[in-house]
């Protein structure tokens, strides 16, 4: 496993500790103040830190950067939105479905078909998930459809990101994708007559860790990461994320995993291995006959 597969690894790690903080948030902030001031936030930070990879602007990764930012706007805001109506777990699970989206996408953008390694991972994490959500049922709601945008939304960037970084400086690129989810929040927000949450009433402390370390850093290492790996074994590393909520669940709010969630685990954890491991397991095989 190289650096870009470990730091794909440490995004999903990151990824899994919001989805239970996302969901108490929403109680205080509406979906769209929380993007708004979330990417904002995380815009600052970034663009503070790494000012001189910005300046001077460049047309190049400012249409790039904007073009993935509408992209990574759309799956987080309906990510909230429909993490405002169902549970943190069977979200977690609809957004992963975009194991399945991003060969489709890539087959479409870039003519790539998934090797046999690939192909077995997808559908070994698929039934990880689908074992993951089993307690919650097969029929779609609301939330469920706004999620599923979510993941359709993030499965295009994540094939866009890895077209577009080999072109572009990868932290100007974060800048811009963030600072324009920024500003499609606050378009939202204006349109809504602004925050509905007084600014005393906000969590601070969960808003800082949501933005610099859920997204400034997240979003700066995740664009790195795609251009050194393909898309498809990228997807497959992401799906770890709920593992990795279950596992923060578990030390930080005190929930246990049923068997269920053991077993899908467990077939993510295949699923990754075998992608991960294909070329030695062929290898092995053939040395077998």
């Amino acid at each position: 496993m190289n650096r870009a597969d470990l730091t794909i690894l440490f995004v999903a790690a990151i990824w899994g500790t919001t989805f239970a903080l996302l969901r108490d948030t929403l109680h205080v902030l509406h979906p769209v103040d929380l993007m708004a001031l979330r990417f904002t936030m995380a815009c600052v930070v970034l663009g503070g830190l790494y000012w001189k990879r910005i300046w001077p602007v460049q047309r190049g990764w400012l249409r790039d950067g904007a073009w993935l930012g509408l992209w990574l706007a759309v799956g987080y805001l309906t990510q909230v939105i429909g993490l405002a109506t169902i549970t943190a777990s069977r979200s977690a699970f609809i957004t992963g479905t975009y194991v399945v989206i991003v060969p489709l996408v890539a087959f479409v953008a870039l003519r790539t078909v998934p090797t046999l390694g690939e192909f077995l991972g997808v559908l070994l994490v698929m039934g990880g998930l689908a074992a993951f959500s089993a307690d919650a049922g097969f029929s779609l709601s609301p939330g469920d459809l706004w999620t599923l945008g979510c993941a359709f939304a993030f499965g295009v960037q994540i094939v866009i990101t890895g077209i577009v970084v080999k072109r572009n400086d990868p932290i100007a690129l974060s800048v811009m994708q963030i600072g324009m989810g920024a500003i499609v929040g606050w378009i939202i927000v204006a349109a809504r007559g602004g925050l509905g949450t007084p600014w005393s009433g906000i969590p601070w402390g969960v808003l800082i860790y949501l933005s610099v370390v859920a997204t400034s850093l997240v979003i700066a290492l995740q664009t790195w990461a795609l251009g050194k790996t393909s898309p498809i074994k990228a997807t497959l590393l992401f799906s770890t994320e709920p593992i990795f909520a279950a596992i923060f669940a578990g030390l930080f709010f005190g929930e246990r995993m049923s068997w269920r969630e053991f077993l899908g685990a467990g077939l993510i954890l295949l699923g990754v291995l075998v992608t991960e491991l294909w070329g030695y397991i062929r290898r092995w095989i053939g040395a077998r006959r």
